[in-house]
């Protein structure tokens, strides 16, 4: 999409400039005007209210705040949208350009987003819609869009990729129609893995992973022992079994994971990227201050 400026993030000292930015980024993420400014106001006091030399960049801190904030609103306010198929798509491909500079008053922020537009990003799931809007309507990069998240950037161009479906689809009942075969598969894939990881049958796990299949680990997971990055589906298989066995089948964003709980709290999350009927990626999310941003429910 075309970007906002060569950078999603503002240079030191345009206070103004940020601001509207940020304004401009929350009623895209949250669809109304009174929403957006009460995210803003939380987030720039919060960065008033930090401890001096505990925010480094403060362009960084101060958007992916903001999304993290939208994130958690539109989780609260509804049910996660049914996601569509991902599809193959060029996620470069130019839409309308946003402009905050333009859009520093109601009336001209409004016209800068359309109905139509807020009616598509109705929708998406929460972390789709702010996968969507990041990359696809203000161009960031993934690595900054899974920062926001709490996922790697894998994930976060799986959740965009969804998004851009969804919208394009045109109605739930389409993407709900495109999508329900392509979850069913991906259910019992991980399924699949589940049940050899709590069996500690390492023949199944490997049947079910892809020559290529890579796992990363968040910082939080490797404390709890996981390794920052395994690959190969003999390493994979292993590491599954030996580290993270004790897996509940769950949804994350509506579509198949895995969870860790002890003490009846998520310890750590699963997700997996599966393609023609094999996992190529594993994310294992054991953040504390990530986890309440994932979007779990029960798988059946």
């Amino acid at each position: 999409m075309n970007p906002v400026g060569d950078s999603p993030l503002l240079e030191h000292g345009e206070t103004d400039e940020r601001a509207a930015y940020l304004r401009s980024l929350a009623f895209r993420l949250l669809g109304s005007l009174g929403a957006a400014d009460e995210v803003l106001a939380l987030t720039l006091r919060r960065l008033a209210e930090a401890e001096p030399g505990s925010v480094i960049d403060e362009r960084t801190w101060a958007c992916t705040t903001l999304a993290r904030l939208s994130l958690v609103r539109l989780r609260a306010r509804r049910p996660a949208a049914t996601a569509g198929d991902p599809v193959t798509v060029d996620l470069d491909e130019p839409l309308d350009p946003v402009d905050p500079a333009g859009e520093a008053d109601p009336a001209g922020l409004r016209e800068g987003v359309g109905a139509d537009l807020l009616a598509a990003l109705e929708r998406l799931a929460p972390a789709e819609r702010v996968a969507f809007v990041l990359h696809d309507l203000y161009d960031w990069h993934f690595e900054d869009v899974a920062g926001a998240l709490g996922r790697t950037p894998v994930a976060a161009r799986e959740l965009a990729i969804r998004g851009r479906y969804a919208v394009s689809a045109g109605s739930d009942h389409e993407a709900a129609d495109g999508g329900s075969g392509a979850r069913a598969r991906q259910l019992a894939v991980v399924g699949r893995v589940v049940a050899a990881a709590g069996a500690h049958d390492l023949a199944a796990l490997r049947a079910a992973l892809h020559p290529e299949v890579r796992l990363r680990a968040d910082g939080a997971a490797i404390d709890l022992g996981a390794e920052a990055i395994v690959e190969g589906p003999e390493a994979v298989a292993a590491h599954l079994v030996e580290h993270v066995h004790d897996l509940r089948a769950t949804l994350l964003d509506g579509y198949a994971a895995a969870v860790w709980r002890e003490d009846e709290a998520e310890r750590m999350v699963v997700g997996f990227t599966v393609e023609d009927a094999l996992v190529h990626e594993i994310d294992l999310v054991a953040d504390p201050a990530v986890l309440p941003l994932l979007d779990l429910s029960p798988s059946s």
